[in-house]
C-alpha cells in the first residue's frame, strides 16, 4: 500500500506549498495529492480552496487573479513565507524522482475552462503521464479527461450518495477515491473483485492505517506521516 501525502505533508508544513511538497519527498512519502485551479490569467495553480482566504494572508478567488497578484501573498508563514506553487512547480520538483502525483481537478464548484487539457498537455509534454493519478469530485472533468487519453489514470472521488456514486464507479471502470469512513471489509472486497484501485482520504487514525494495508487497499492519502508512527 501507498501513502500519499495530503496537499504535501500537511500535518508538519503549509499545506500545498513547495514546502510541503519537498518535505513529503524527503519523509518517505510515496505520493503526493494536490488540487489545480486556473488563474485569471490561464495559470495551473495549485490550492485547495476557489479562494485563497483560508491558506494566505491575501483574499479572493483564484480565478479573479493573476498569477503575479497572486504571488505577493503569502500561503507559508512569517517565519517562513511561501508563494503559490503553479502546477508546473511541482512537475518540475517530482520529475525522474520516485514520486506519484495525485492532482485533483477542482471543477467541482468552478468550471475551469480547459483546465483538463491544459493540465494533460502540461504533463505529457513534460513525460511525466505514468507519474499522475488525475481525480475529480466533478464526473464531467473525469469525462473530459478520458476523452483526452483513455489510457489515463481516472479516480472519482466522493463522500456523499454513496450508493448512487459507488454505481458510477463500477459502471464507469473508474478508481474508487473515497472517503475512509465509507470502507469496510465487504466494500473493499467488492472494489477489488472488480479490477478497481481503492485510494482512500481522510485517514487519521493508524489503526485504520493498518486495516486498510492488510485488506488490499491501494493508497491512503493522510496529513499524517504513517510510515514513522509505530504500528
Amino acid at each position: 500500500m501507498l501513502l500519499f501525502g495530503h496537499r504535501g505533508y500537511s500535518d508538519q508544513y503549509p499545506e500545498n506549498t513547495i514546502l510541503a511538497f519537498e518535505k513529503a519527498i524527503e519523509n518517505g512519502f510515496d505520493g503526493i495529492e494536490t488540487d489545480v485551479h486556473k488563474t485569471k490569467d490561464g495559470v495551473l495553480v495549485l490550492c485547495h480552496d476557489e479562494k485563497i482566504n483560508r491558506t494566505s494572508n491575501g483574499k479572493g478567488y483564484i480565478k479573479d487573479m493573476t498569477y503575479d497578484e497572486l504571488c505577493t501573498f503569502n500561503f507559508g508563514t512569517k517565519e517562513n513565507p511561501q508563494r503559490i506553487p503553479a502546477l508546473k512547480d511541482l512537475l518540475e520538483l517530482c520529475k525522474g524522482k520516485k514520486i506519484k502525483i495525485n492532482l485533483e481537478i477542482k471543477t467541482n464548484k468552478i468550471q475551469y475552462s480547459g483546465i483538463e487539457l491544459e493540465s494533460y498537455q502540461m504533463i505529457k509534454e513534460m513525460g511525466m503521464l505514468d507519474q499522475v493519478l488525475f481525480s475529480s469530485f466533478s464526473i464531467e472533468s473525469l469525462y473530459k479527461l478520458r476523452a483526452i487519453d483513455s489510457s489515463l489514470y481516472l479516480g472519482y472521488l466522493f463522500e456523499d450518495d454513496y450508493e448512487k456514486n459507488k454505481q458510477l464507479c463500477l459502471t464507469q471502470k473508474l478508481h474508487v477515491h473515497v472517503r475512509e469512513d465509507y470502507l469496510d471489509e465487504d466494500e473493499i472486497a467488492l472494489y477489488l473483485k472488480h479490477g478497481l484501485d481503492i485510494n482512500t482520504w481522510g485517514v487519521t487514525n493508524r489503526f485504520r492505517y493498518g486495516y486498510f494495508k492488510e485488506k488490499g487497499v491501494n493508497i491512503v492519502i493522510a496529513n499524517k506521516n504513517f510510515k514513522k508512527l509505530k504500528m
